[in-house]
């Protein structure tokens, strides 16, 4: 009976740490947030995109086009459109705090590789998921974030390049479209 008592007492505890520790810290979808804009104004604002940790761990390519992510598969690209509005919309300093694109790519085999930009207040910032990328070593598999000076797109042979520039002079290559 002791041991019964005490195995219970022990489960008990168990799904009380791990719904404890479960919850997530990130907002849901269309949840609101206030934030402070670069003029230190404060806005409500809204984002179609649901946080990083409530996506899927096999987040398929057909998923990230439907919630509108900016898409490359195998040469394939889906809602370019979208990356070079935040891109225009931001280099015309007319972009919010708050305002996102999430930009998804996918390795050889599959997996994800996800990138936010995102405006807060002191400009934009780079969230880059490579958590489900399964190939790569486990230092590999992380959420970064980076502070961005300035984004960019430039015509090359094979493409136009998306490249963010870090405050730390680092250059992060965000998208490739084909001249397919």
């Amino acid at each position: 009976m002791k041991k019964i008592t005490i195995i219970s007492s022990l489960l008990l505890m168990l799904i009380t740490i791990s719904a404890c520790s479960s919850k997530a810290s990130y907002k849901t979808k269309a949840e609101e947030k206030t934030v402070k804009s670069t003029i230190n104004v404060e806005k409500s604002i809204t984002t179609p995109y649901d946080t990083l940790g409530k996506l899927p761990q096999k987040y398929y390519s057909q998923l990230a086009e439907k919630n509108g992510d900016v898409v490359n598969i195998k040469g394939r690209n889906f809602n370019i459109e979208k990356l070079d509005k935040f891109i225009e919309t931001y280099q015309n300093k007319k972009a919010n705090a708050g305002d996102m694109v999430r930009i998804t790519k996918y390795t050889v085999e599959g997996d994800a590789m996800i990138c936010d930009l995102i405006i807060d207040s002191e400009g934009i910032k780079l969230i880059e998921d490579m958590t489900r990328d399964n190939f790569s070593n486990a230092e590999g598999r992380k959420i970064t974030e980076y502070k961005i000076v300035d984004v960019s797109k430039t015509k090359k042979a094979e493409g136009i390049s998306y490249i963010a520039k870090t405050d730390k002079g680092e250059e992060k290559f965000l998208f490739l479209t084909n001249n397919n």
